[in-house]
Parts: C-alpha cells; sequence; structure tokens
C-alpha cells in the first residue's frame, strides 16, 4: 500500500508502549520464588471455572478466590513520593532480614541488569492503530515515560535506556521526577516532554500529541518551534462550556491546545462542545471546521478510533481462547452469560449496572436461576468508596437471589487474561456497557467481532462516544435502571433474524472506523498542513517598502491597486482631520490619473459612506461586500433571525449597537476599562456563540469576527469574490492589495494562487497573515504609495 507520508511521525503520548524490568535478586520464600512483572496480572488457572462455586465455599475459600494475593511487583523501582507504609513492603527483596531503606532501593537498582519489555499500561487503542500502520509510515518515532519511578535510577542507567530505546525503537524516554510523575493527574507539568521533543525534532516532523495529560504541551512546543507541525488529540470527552469554565486554568488550556494545527476529537459532540467553549471563553472566529485565529487556522476533526479487526479475528482462534470458551460453556452450560468489563471509576457506571441487573431479576422472575451477570472491574489508581458501595450491591443480590447451584453475579476486582477476555465477549449472550460517560469504547467494538457466528446484541449507553455510529444496539440511560433491566430482557428474548440484522448494521460501522482508518486519517490531515491556505505563523514576512513597489511599477504596465478602506487609507476611531482627507483624496487622484492604474476601494462600509468621503475622485472603484447589485439571487431570509439575535444582546450590553447593509448585519460593541469590560466580552462570546448555534447551520452565512464587532454575511459575499469579478474585467499583470481587516484574508489568500501575474499582497499592522508582504500602521501606507511619484 502506498505510504500515509514520508515525513517522520512523533508520537506523543503518557506511557510508551515499553517499559523496563530489572532482574533484582531473588529468594525462595515458602518454597515459591518471588512472581516477575509478567506474573501480576495472570489468573489463576481455574479462576472462571471457580466463580460459580463461590456459593459452595467456606466464607475463607471465597475471600481467597476473589482476593488472592499476587506477591508484590519488585522488578521496578518504588517511587520516593509513595507512603512509607507501603515502601517498606520490599524487605524481602534482600536475603538479609535487615530494615528496609530507601537507600537499599538506589543500590539495588543502580547496578541492576535490566531489560526492555511491552508495557501493560497507557492507551492501548492507540498503539495498537499505529502498529497497524506502521508499514505504511516512512518513519514512526515516540516520546513517553516509561511508567515507573526513575529517580532511585543511576544517570548512567538512564543513558543506558534512552540510548537502547532510541536505537531499539525509535523511542525518547521522558524520565520526569517522582514528584511530577506521581502528581501527573493533578498538575499540569508538561515541560519535560516538550523538552525532549524539541530536542529531538527534525525539520518537517509530524507531531502528534496525544491526550488530556500533555494539553499544555502544544503551547510550550510552539513557543520553540514556530514552525512545526502539532496535532493534539483528545482520547476522552470534552465537556460543555459550563463544566470546563470551572477549572481555573480554563483559559491557559485552551489557548496552549489551539497552538496546533489540527486538533481531533472522537466524535461530533465533543468537537461542538470544545468549539463552544473556545467561542465563550475566548471569544475566537469560530468556523464549522475549526478556529481562525490572528496567527494561523486551527482545523477541529472528528477521527473515531476502532480496533484492528483483522488482528482481532486472528487472535479468537487461538488454542488458549478456545480452551476457554469451551471451559465457559461447560460451566454455563443451560444459563445466559451477560458479560461486562470496566475500570471500578465511578464514571463507568458499574454501580448503576448492577442496580439494574438487580431491577431486571425483581421485574422478570422468570429469568432469575437462568441469567448470570459476570462483572470484570479492572483496578485504578484512585482508591475511593466506590467498591465498598458495590460490594454492598453485590452481596445484597446474591444474598437475594442466589440458590445451592445458583449465583446471579460474578464480580472480579481484578483485570483477566486477554484469551479469557475474549472468550468471555464470544460466549457472551449479551454485553453490557453502561458507563455515565465514556470515549469511544472499545469494549463493543471486541464484542461484536468476537459475535461473528452468534449475533448476539449489544446493550450500549448513550453517554458513550460509540452510542452515535451504533444505531442498531440497544441503547439505554445509564441512569434509567427500569429501562436497562428491560433492555436486558429484549437482548436474551430477541429472535435469531433480529440479531442478525443489527449484528450485520454494527459490524458495518466498525469496518468503516478501523484503527488503521483511524491513525491514517490523523495522520493524513496532519501531513497537509503546510499546503493549509490559512496556515500563518511564519510571521516573519517582509516589510513592505518603497524600492519594492516601485521596482514592480516599472516592469509591469496594466496594474490593479486594491485597497480596503477604513483601517488602510484612513484610521479607526474618530473620523479624520478634514487635512488627513484632503491627503487621501490626492493620492488617490495622482494614482487614477495614471492610464496603466485602475484603482479599487474595496469597502465594508456602506456604499453612501464611502461615496461621500472619495466620490470626488475621478476614475476610481468603489466596491464593497455589502453592496448588493454586485451579487444575483441571493438569499436573505436569515436577516431578521440574526437581526433578532443581535437585537437581543444590544439590550444587554452597554455602548453596542446594530448595523445594518445591503448584504450583512453588523453588531458593533466597545470594551471599556473598568467593571463593565468583562462583562462586555462575555457577552460578545455568547452571542458569537449564538450565532454560529442558530444560524450558521442553518443558513448559508458565516459570521466574520472583527476587533469589537460581529458581521453575518452570505457564503458568497466576501472580498475574494469582488476581487475575482474585477480580475475577470481588468485582466491585469500586476495587482497589489492592501488590507488590515479578517476580511482581506480571503482576498488575499484568493490573489496568491495566481500565477500568471505579479501579486503583491499586503497588511497593515504586525498580526499573522496570509499576506507576503506586511507595513506598519495608516501613516506608513499613504507614505509608502505617495513614494511612487
Amino acid at each position: 500500500m502506498a505510504r500515509i507520508t514520508e515525513k517522520r511521525v512523533v508520537i506523543a503520548t503518557l506511557f510508551l508502549p515499553w517499559t523496563v524490568d530489572f532482574e533484582l535478586l531473588e529468594r525462595k520464600e515458602k518454597n515459591r520464588l518471588i512472581a516477575k512483572t509478567e506474573e501480576k496480572n495472570n489468573i489463576k488457572p481455574n479462576l472462571i471455572q471457580s466463580l460459580a462455586q463461590r456459593n459452595q465455599q467456606s466464607k475463607e475459600e471465597q475471600e481467597e478466590l476473589f482476593d488472592f494475593k499476587e506477591p508484590e511487583k519488585l522488578v521496578q523501582p518504588r517511587s520516593k513520593q509513595q507512603r512509607e507504609e507501603e515502601i517498606k513492603k520490599i524487605p524481602h527483596l534482600f536475603i538479609s532480614n535487615r530494615k528496609f531503606s530507601p537507600v537499599d532501593s538506589a543500590q539495588a537498582f543502580a547496578d541492576a541488569p535490566w531489560s526492555a519489555k511491552p508495557s501493560s499500561v497507557g492507551n492501548i487503542g492507540l498503539n495498537n492503530a499505529l502498529f497497524s500502520i506502521q508499514d505504511r509510515l516512512e518513519n514512526l518515532a515516540w516520546v513517553g515515560t516509561l511508567g515507573m519511578s526513575t529517580d532511585t535510577l543511576s544517570e548512567k542507567t538512564k543513558q543506558e535506556i534512552s540510548t537502547r530505546f532510541e536505537e531499539r525503537y525509535n523511542a525518547y524516554p521522558v524520565m520526569p521526577s517522582d514528584t511530577v510523575f506521581e502528581g501527573h493527574y493533578n498538575r499540569y507539568c508538561k515541560q519535560d516532554f516538550a523538552d525532549m521533543i524539541v530536542n529531538n525534532y527534525k525539520e518537517g516532523d509530524i507531531i502528534w500529541i496525544n491526550d488530556y495529560h500533555l494539553m499544555l504541551v502544544p503551547g510550550m512546543i510552539r513557543q520553540k518551534l514556530p514552525n512545526a507541525i502539532i496535532g493534539f488529540f483528545l482520547h476522552i470527552p470534552f465537556p460543555s462550556s459550563e463544566l470546563f469554565r470551572c477549572l481555573p486554568p480554563r483559559k491557559e488550556l485552551l489557548e496552549a491546545m489551539l497552538q496546533s494545527d489540527v486538533i481531533g476529537f472522537q466524535t461530533y459532540s465533543f468537537a461542538r462542545h470544545f468549539l463552544q467553549t473556545c467561542s465563550r471563553i475566548l471569544s475566537v472566529d469560530v468556523t464549522p471546521t475549526g478556529i481562525q485565529l490572528d496567527t494561523h487556522y486551527c482545523s477541529v476533526g472528528i477521527y473515531p478510533i476502532g480496533i484492528d479487526i483483522d488482528a482481532l479475528s486472528k487472535k479468537i482462534l487461538d488454542p488458549e481462547v478456545n480452551h476457554w470458551i469451551s471451559k465457559l460453556k461447560e460451566k454455563y452450560a443451560g444459563k445466559k452469560l451477560i458479560v461486562a468489563r470496566d475500570k471500578l471509576d465511578y464514571i463507568k457506571g458499574v454501580r448503576q449496572k448492577l442496580l439494574s441487573f438487580e431491577q431486571f431479576l425483581i421485574r422478570h422472575p422468570e429469568w432469575r436461576g437462568e441469567v448470570v451477570l459476570i462483572q470484570i472491574a479492572l483496578s485504578t489508581s484512585e482508591q475511593n468508596e466506590l467498591r465498598a458501595h458495590i460490594s454492598d450491591v453485590v452481596s445484597r443480590v446474591n444474598f437475594k437471589f442466589s440458590t445451592i447451584s445458583y449465583q446471579p453475579i460474578v464480580f472480579l476486582h481484578q483485570d483477566i487474561s486477554f484469551s479469557q477476555y475474549l472468550a468471555l465477549l464470544t460466549c457472551a449472550d449479551t454485553c453490557l456497557l453502561t458507563p455515565l460517560r465514556d470515549g469511544m469504547n472499545l469494549t463493543s467494538h471486541e464484542y461484536i467481532v468476537c459475535q461473528k457466528d452468534t449475533f448476539n446484541p449489544l446493550i450500549l449507553s448513550e453517554f458513550t462516544g460509540t452510542y452515535g455510529s451504533f444505531g442498531a444496539s440497544l441503547r439505554v440511560n445509564p441512569w434509567d435502571y427500569r429501562q436497562i433491566g428491560e433492555a436486558i430482557h429484549d437482548a436474551l428474548s430477541m429472535s435469531i433474524d433480529e440479531k442478525a440484522a443489527r449484528w450485520k448494521e454494527l459490524y458495518k460501522s466498525i469496518e468503516a472506523n478501523s484503527a488503521q482508518q483511524f491513525a491514517s486519517n490523523v495522520i493524513s490531515s496532519l501531513s497537509k498542513v503546510q499546503s493549509h491556505p490559512t496556515r500563518r505563523f511564519s510571521t516573519k514576512i517582509p516589510k513592505l517598502s518603497a524600492t519594492i513597489l516601485n521596482e514592480a511599477c516599472k516592469n509591469y504596465k496594466k496594474r490593479l491597486f486594491l485597497f480596503d478602506y477604513g483601517g488602510t487609507l484612513i484610521p479607526h476611531g474618530k473620523p479624520p482631520s478634514s487635512k488627513y482627507i484632503a491627503r487621501v483624496l490626492d493620492l488617490l487622484t495622482k494614482l487614477t490619473s495614471d492610464p496603466n492604474n485602475t484603482i479599487y476601494v474595496i469597502s465594508g462600509r456602506t456604499k453612501i459612506n464611502v461615496d461621500t468621503d472619495l466620490g470626488s475622485v475621478p476614475n476610481l472603484g468603489l466596491s464593497g461586500g455589502d453592496w448588493q447589485q454586485i451579487y444575483d439571487n441571493i438569499d436573505f431570509s436569515w436577516k431578521p433571525t440574526v437581526k433578532d439575535i443581535f437585537q437581543y444582546y444590544t439590550e444587554r450590553t452597554p455602548g453596542a449597537y446594530v448595523e445594518s447593509k445591503d448584504t450583512s448585519i453588523v453588531w458593533h460593541y466597545r470594551t471599556t476599562e473598568g467593571a463593565d469590560s468583562q462583562y462586555i466580552s462575555w457577552q460578545a462570546a455568547e452571542c458569537q456563540n449564538h450565532i454560529a448555534d442558530s444560524v450558521n447551520k442553518n443558513f448559508a452565512v458565516h459570521a466574520v469576527i472583527g476587533n469589537t464587532s460581529i458581521e453575518v454575511i452570505p457564503h458568497d459575499v466576501n472580498k475574494s469574490s469582488i476581487a475575482n469579478r474585477i480580475l475577470q474585467d481588468i485582466n491585469p499583470d500586476f495587482v497589489l492589495s492592501i488590507g488590515d481587516d479578517r476580511s482581506d484574508e480571503d482576498m488575499f489568500t484568493f490573489l496568491n494562487k495566481q500565477k500568471n501575474l505579479k501579486v503583491i499582497t499586503c497588511k497593515v499592522g504586525a498580526r499573522g497573515t496570509e499576506a507576503r508582504y506586511y507595513i506598519p500602521n495608516v501613516d506608513a501606507v499613504l507614505s509608502t504609495l505617495e513614494q511612487l511619484f
């Protein structure tokens, strides 16, 4: 297959796909060797078989079954930030029984042999997606932590790890202090990541930063690498603006994210929340596909992550998976299995799920003794009271509905092997996924692949990222226990024809949104950034001088001059003096007196205003985006709606007013010094967001955000379309365009694309622009043009 890009792609993620294990001195304890990391997550061989026998075992046996103790993980150093009582658990590492101290840890790991191995933590979905397309990438590099403490490692060991990881995996390990590492969820200390990326940056690299832990990193990188291609992808839901604005560093987070060229989200709703939040908090110019900033255009895209279907299908055929399928079918013969696997976090809705299952058994007694819910609850880093609450529900349901040969809920508070997990999904009669809020839940994708032969239905929370594309699932509100109970009943009672029809629709969806598609789409979007018409990070454009302008005018005989009016020929704010107007009129008269020159003033002001000021200049062309006679068959049915919205905010914003033009409506406001300034800015952001939600989606219009104005105009009414018509009429060989406004950028972009004529585009002011030159201010514009004579 063709390569996605020839550039190096640098992936920044909290945890690298690899970590290290140290070979420490072991001793036998009770005839058992200390376990290594790879044994940490192993499951007792007879675990699932034993689960259903719990009600026949003693209390001691039951506790051993559910909470059997693995030896401490002793092949990686402990963090110095961990509690003293946890650190003291390690004395059996050493042959002597002396009291353990942190110095021992440093000595033990200082010169111990180590080996690299795949990591069991991190963003597994992202890693799998990238590995699945690695053969289509010229060069893939990684930046992330090892997922372990590094303070106790010697500098020599750290250097050896860094060197080997770079040589073997093209990976650059970030080794923050234990304080930073332990607090990465609560603090936004990401400078180590940014420094590692900057220090290893190669010209042309595509930098792809992942997830909320690294939200600040795009801004940090942009400060050092102003022309780098930067993408940021958020793998979790983005909250509504009302929730996000509760964060104290809300502006800092958004501004840092917006230093990216492309920001990706899993679903449309997540992207919409982000755009609305930026509009309300930052008052930026939001479009349906991104955000226009002074320095650049930040594209916002939707990239649903998926799974590698082929790899998973092969894994399902593994003999170990078939072994566990046989065991499960034998153990639960004649029973319906409901399967679920979630982290034991409040937001995953495990407690709500169990309460819903209880309602199902209460309302449908015919299923008692016939249905078993197997809930796998993965441990998390947070200690909370949720486990106790869940244990209460499990105990109550099992006490209420168990018999000597039946237990309705099998609750396992740890992970199981991947083979056991696939066996459970394959044997399940339904999969119950009811998180209160979730990103793209890939368990649902894996369940559908595992059900390729049986077509059993999926019950899915409406608050998952998958919800929008899985219309054939049984969709539920996780807070509605009765609804979920009825969905369980429907799933277990569904006909084979309906099951097959629903499964086919779901399978089509996961085929269309595979892991390969996700990774290639994101990287393809980033690889196109440099050719994006509104990429304007290169703000070091040359100043337009009289020498450059004189040289161009001498070499070309058919010249076209396109000027903005306010902010270009006259300053914004107070009306200019009569002396200043006379200077402008004299300049324009001299320009139009040359038969080789064609002069147009293209203004956003009304025709009457511009004609009053400049109508005395002979042979001067006057045009504007609001002059309706230039355009034919334009729909203006949107005007009453926009006017009502603007009027609503005018009544609530001191000093605001509405200006109606022929083809547009403008809401003007003025921020003032003092207490009202913040309120007025907030009202402007709310107005902008209201227009985006109510008007932009329903009419062919867009909002142009000025410094103190919001103008709504039709899509086809802009300065670039006017410039195009003038070019067709004049057919010049040289064009000079000067403007200061956001609306001039479209014209600059259009003119810069013209291949058969000399073009000079010039921005008034030092802000980022599509123009090829800049000029400091209005007075400099007049002075430079006057030197043509």
